[in-house]
């Protein structure tokens, strides 16, 4: 984690986290992995009041302008992903994309691009974990500025947290 935050670019995370402050609705979607951390990611948004929902749940509405659609691909080529950035793009929302890839075809779409990084010579040897791990702590990152922009504290938050189970 240490050498990963050293890349972070925190200038792109707070624009990032700004155009989520201002979006009607916030949109997520990733695949493997990386969808169950996007999915607590919009667990947070929603914990802050904002309007976040998962693409692929019985519950998510249609996306319109004024809605923010983030999405995490490693590649950036997914081609489902690819598609669901296409719809969206194709009602002016905005599209936020996490990625490692250099240029690629939800890259083009996006509004937004935030490139993880970090020297790979110092990274453990691992199964694309370094993804996971860097996507991870920009979800926290954004949510620890929202939460401070906002003046929300953590009991705020954990007030929030889902109590039907």
């Amino acid at each position: 984690m240490k050498i990963v935050a050293e890349y972070m670019d925190d200038e792109m995370l707070v624009k990032i986290a700004d155009k989520i402050d201002e979006a009607n609705n916030v949109f997520v979607a990733a695949l493997g992995r990386s969808r169950l951390n996007i999915m607590g990611f919009a667990m947070r948004l929603m914990q802050m009041g904002i309007s976040a929902h998962v693409v692929g749940d019985n519950s998510t509405p249609s996306i319109h302008k004024g809605d923010v659609f983030v999405i995490g691909s490693s590649s950036g080529k997914t081609s489902s992903l690819v598609e669901f950035a296409k719809k969206a793009k194709a009602v002016n929302a905005d599209i936020i994309l996490f990625t490692e890839a250099e240029t690629s075809p939800i890259g083009e779409l996006s509004t937004l691009v935030y490139r993880m990084q970090a020297d790979a010579d110092r990274l453990p040897d691992s199964l694309g974990w370094y993804s996971e791990y860097a996507i991870n702590l920009c979800y926290e990152c954004i949510v620890m500025y929202l939460m401070k922009k906002r003046g929300l504290s953590k009991e705020k938050m954990e007030s929030e947290l889902a109590n039907l189970y």
